[in-house]
């Protein structure tokens, strides 16, 4: 038997991450300390003990709370979006020729970049926020459900026809269930760029709210750049949690599926 070869366990796995995660950190404060030693630099230590500072911060975690249902908000909306008009590009060769040329030149925009125009349009709030992160959040969902439904069982779609089911009926019932893992896929990857983008759209917008509110803020006073850096490590930690919890979902709905949608 060749142990080289044999798949790491769960806990050799968590231990190995842990061990990268804390030898880099060590690095990193070795650097700091004694090479790059200007002032404002992250330190890890300084970074650790910030974050810690914010656990007993209400006005952080009204923030962090901001932000979660912005991005949930941002999230639903991509997905709705995504699963009907990616099913449909799928389904119909005419939908798909019509919508096309206006997804591949719209999903190389910078959604970010809407955000100030949004504002424009719909005053400040949470809702400009929530509509820029659906725009960076849905085109993962719309092209992994698109060829989903496109990569959908060719016997199975017959017989439902032969059974005399409905085109509208065989998108329902037999493609778009089985483009599920697959339009998952698109959610798992779209939640972690929705993080990013509504922390990014925050201190953008300059709205005074959310994570990126509060980093904006605090980066006015260099007083306060090892709170800024703490902040921007929390919502770093959420973005794995969001991450682990996504991939623990889509393993717990999906496992029948794996290695189909990855």
């Amino acid at each position: 038997m060749n142990l080289l070869r044999e798949p790491y366990s769960r806990n050799r796995q968590i231990m190995l991450g842990v061990v990268g995660v804390v030898g880099s950190m060590a690095v990193a404060e070795l650097l700091l300390r004694t090479v790059f030693t200007k002032p404002g630099l992250p330190v890890p230590s300084k970074v650790l003990l910030g974050a810690v500072g914010l656990f007993g911060d209400p006005q952080f975690w009204q923030a962090v709370g901001f932000t979660l249902v912005e991005w949930m908000l941002g999230l639903a909306l991509a997905t709705v979006a995504g699963v009907l008009l990616g099913g449909a590009m799928g389904a119909s060769r005419i939908v798909r020729i019509m919508f096309e040329l206006p997804v591949e030149a719209f999903r190389v925009l910078p959604s970010i970049a809407l955000g100030p125009i949004l504002v424009l349009l719909l005053g400040a709030g949470m809702l400009p926020l929530s509509i820029t992160v659906a725009l960076a959040c849905v085109w993962p969902i719309l092209l992994n459900t698109m060829y989903g439904v496109r990569g959908a069982d060719t016997t199975a779609i017959q017989t439902a026809r032969s059974f005399g089911v409905s085109e509208i009926g065989i998108v329902w019932r037999v493609t778009l269930p089985a483009a599920l893992p697959f339009a998952f896929t698109g959610v798992r990857i779209a939640a972690s760029i929705g993080l990013i983008v509504a922390v990014s759209a925050e201190l953008l917008i300059g709205s005074g709210t959310g994570i990126g509110g509060y980093i904006l803020s605090n980066s006015a006073n260099a007083a306060n750049l090892d709170l800024v850096y703490a902040a921007t490590l929390v919502a770093g930690v959420i973005g794995v949690l969001v991450s682990l919890a996504m991939a623990a979902l889509d393993n717990g709905l999906f496992g029948w599926k794996k290695g189909l949608a990855q």
